[in-house]
């Protein structure tokens, strides 16, 4: 009798399991949104590829983030220009910087300005830029340092290096649109109020922008104007213009682990990506002058030879273009391909200096300065 009972309890909890089972699979077939170990793994589902959105074709496809430049703190001051730190909001949250307010100015022009390398533990808003940000300050030019997340008074990073390497175009991007948006005059005076209780008026400036970017920033600002098709005056101390993901590599021999890890990552980056979609000198039909480029022969950071290659690569992207515009000239309206101008740049060649352009460094910041009042106006 009792394997009798044991026999039907078995067939009635198998035939329980079953139902339940079936109503289960049933649930997730019609309501994707549940999480399941046949959803997640299921080999049929395509992988998703988070990192697409950052091809340089795609980025003028992002949602930008614009928001008032906020000052939260007065740094120094001396008797052409004040020092402020910034924030603003950004893709991955909020993003600090050092500021120069001119004094005598009409403040119509400023300088966004995109450092290197500089390694965390050494970090304060401003190094990689400040040096140069103070002759343009004293010139009259409002200049803007962000600090990128991770650093001085911003959010942390992104978990994820190489997002956090592919957005920075995007913040940067981001920061011209606050900063675009913000009237400046008014927030300094706002700040100052607090203080002094001085009343504020609105000024609502018109700024002309230029950008002025050292090393890998010189990669950050030429994805930016490539990704989203835009021009601004743009000078370039030793930049790294590379090849994609040779240029990331080329740093990676002096680590302890002489690169194995990067190594590694690139392997696995490149069976799910394209690494032609991330390169810049690949995208050159998107670029637009007018560019100045600085390099010295003895850079041992980032070669003078790829400023050559670069340069060469320009010279051929701008006979292609000449060749587009000649024959858009006798096409039929129909059968005309938008093209930009040629690239209008200039390389200058610094026999000797270094990746910091020692011992020129004061030659090429007087020929920015020269760069900038011409294509952004004397004060």
């Amino acid at each position: 009798m009792k394997s009798l009972i044991t026999f039907m309890v078995g067939i009635f909890s198998g035939l329980l399991i079953a139902v339940v089972s079936f109503f289960a699979y049933q649930a997730i077939q019609e309501n994707l949104n549940l999480i399941s170990p046949l959803v997640l793994f299921d080999k049929n589902q395509p992988k998703e590829l988070p990192l697409l959105k950052y091809r340089i074709s795609a980025l003028d496809q992002f949602d930008l983030v614009e928001s008032d430049l906020r000052i939260t703190k007065k740094v120094s001051e001396n008797e052409n220009f004040d020092s402020y730190l910034f924030s603003f909001m950004t893709q991955g949250g909020s993003m600090s910087g050092k500021l120069n307010w001119p004094k005598n100015s009409d403040h119509s022009r400023a300088i966004v300005m995109i450092r290197g390398y500089v390694p965390p533990e050494i970090y304060q808003s401003g190094v990689g830029t400040q040096a140069a940000a103070e002759v343009f300050a004293k010139e009259g030019f409002v200049t803007l340092s962000p600090d990128f997340l991770g650093f001085g008074e911003s959010s942390p990073d992104y978990e994820d290096s190489w997002e956090g390497r592919f957005v920075k175009p995007v913040q940067v991007m981001e920061l011209i649109k606050s900063l675009e948006k913000t009237d400046l005059a008014l927030a300094i005076c706002q700040y100052e109020a607090v203080s002094s209780n001085r009343a504020c008026n609105k000024q609502n400036n018109l700024l002309k922008i230029g950008l002025w970017a050292h090393s890998n920033g010189g990669q950050i600002a030429l994805t930016m104007i490539e990704g989203f098709e835009v021009s601004y005056p743009t000078t370039l101390w030793a930049p790294v213009t590379a090849p994609f993901p040779y240029s990331v590599l080329f740093f990676t021999d002096e680590v302890d682990d002489e690169g194995k890890a990067s190594r590694s990552w690139v392997s696995i980056f490149e069976k799910d990506y394209d690494v032609f979609d991330f390169s810049l000198a690949k995208h050159l039909d998107r670029l637009r002058g007018p560019l100045q480029i600085h390099h010295g022969t003895a850079d041992e950071a980032a070669l003078f030879s790829w400023s050559l290659e670069f340069a060469q690569k320009l010279d051929l992207e701008n006979e292609r273009r000449s060749r587009q515009i000649a024959a858009n000239k006798v096409a039929t309206e129909g059968a005309r391909v938008q093209v930009f101008e040629p690239i209008e740049y200039e390389l200058l060649k610094y026999d000797g200096a270094d990746h910091n352009m020692r011992p020129s460094w004061s030659a090429v910041v007087a020929r920015d300065l020269l760069f900038f009042k011409k294509h952004l106006g004397e004060n």
